[in-house]
């Protein structure tokens, strides 16, 4: 028995290295860091480097500190980067920072992906500078290869940071090569200005995908898309805040330029409870071509509903609402219902009545086959979130 237990495990040990390293591509990466003391082979076979180009770390626990050290060993290899952390302990920011650090300070750096989110709570008067400090000498060791900067996908939507012109700027100069970035976090005031994303919608001529605050966007910014030799805009997400009680709107000549240079944009437009409800009929223009709205406003939304569908019923795709329950609400989806024949998601925070969601649901039949709705005829006794729906 011993003789054939010996032998089972000198057939796992001896597997030829592009086995082993597939089946190591399945393990997470503290899985990986574990198995490396097997048997020397083993440890070997961790130096192939397709095994560490996605490389997941999550910092929730003091001991999460040897992933650090996984970084320090195969950081050379990493080119999509994911970083979580619970922020409102110490060390865990620390070790998430210090792998920033460590990536910044490698001779060569093929990171094309990088993100990073906080998944607790924000301490006391936490503005995230340490985070945007260690990411700005990344980006400007980055920047060092000028036209050859690797970094095309940068999503800061769950850094709970105070981003600022400054760090902006960083991102501009020496990330030209960007196509992807994402800068709605959950901060209470957008510090960033419009002049500062003109600058980096010039800069980063790449660009496909935006993701950030109305108060951040102006007709420059989306002037400077409709540019000559520069990658078409593909995508833009925008959400309104508390502060388009004092902003500008973006003219409706704006937009009709910015869809000529860019056929194929596609815009998700959010409005939350804090954004003044007469500013949601202001900011809509029929010459947005909104595939998703979102109206988190807790108020009554039911005209903003219908002016939204005369506008959007040829591309709106998905719509979430988070309003009082009324008859006049319900009238106004079933109109989307009827209207938006691309309607393929539909989440309503708030009792309807029963016979309404059976109506909405024999309209749009993909959108029952692939259950990609949230409506209830009866109240549930926890809470609904608002931002958290199923498939996102």
């Amino acid at each position: 028995m011993a003789a054939v237990t010996q032998l089972f495990y000198e057939d796992w040990a001896n597997l030829p290295d592009p086995i082993l390293a597939h089946i190591f591509s399945y393990l997470s990466v503290v899985e990986r860091c574990r198995i490396g003391v097997t048997c020397k082979h083993w440890l070997q076979c961790l130096e192939t480097p397709q095994l560490w180009r996605n490389f997941t770390c999550g910092f929730y626990l003091p001991g999460h500190i040897n992933l650090v050290k996984c970084v320090e060993q195969y950081g050379c290899f990493i080119s999509r980067l994911t970083i979580f952390l619970n922020q409102i302990e110490a060390g865990n920011r620390t070790n998430a920072v210090s792998v920033l650090e460590h990536v910044a300070n490698l001779d060569e750096i093929h990171l094309s992906h990088l993100s990073v989110v906080f998944k607790g709570e924000n301490p006391l008067f936490y503005g995230g500078q340490e985070f945007m400090t260690a990411l700005t000498k990344l980006f400007i060791k980055i920047g060092q290869k000028k036209d050859k900067s690797s970094l095309k996908y940068l999503n800061l939507s769950g850094l709970q940071a105070n981003f600022n012109n400054d760090f902006i700027d960083h991102i501009s100069a020496h990330c030209p090569n960007l196509e992807y970035l994402n800068i709605l976090n959950k901060i209470l005031v957008c510090s960033v200005s419009s002049n500062c994303i003109t600058n980096l919608v010039l800069k980063c001529r790449k660009l496909r995908v935006l993701h950030l605050y109305h108060a951040s966007l102006s007709d420059d910014v989306l002037q400077a898309f409709t540019e000559a030799n520069r990658k078409p805009l593909q995508r833009l997400g925008i959400v309104c805040r508390r502060q388009e009680k004092y902003g500008e709107d973006i003219s409706s000549e704006a937009w009709s330029s910015l869809l000529r240079s860019n056929r194929d944009l596609k815009v998700e437009l959010g409005f939350d409870h804090t954004c003044p409800l007469h500013r949601v009929s202001e900011i809509l223009k029929p010459e947005i071509p909104v595939e998703e709205l979102h109206l988190a406003t807790f108020t009554r939304i039911y005209p903003e509903i219908n002016t939204a569908v005369s506008y959007y019923e040829h591309v709106l795709e998905k719509l979430v609402v988070q309003t009082r329950p009324s008859k006049e609400l319900q009238e106004a989806l079933l109109s989307a219902a009827q209207r938006c024949r691309k309607l393929k998601a539909l989440y309503v925070y708030c009792v309807l009545e029963k016979e309404v969601i059976e109506k909405i649901l024999e309209l749009c039949p993909a959108m029952k086959e692939s259950r990609n709705y949230i409506m209830k005829w009866t109240m549930d006794p926890e809470p609904w979130t608002v931002g958290q729906e199923d498939g996102d």
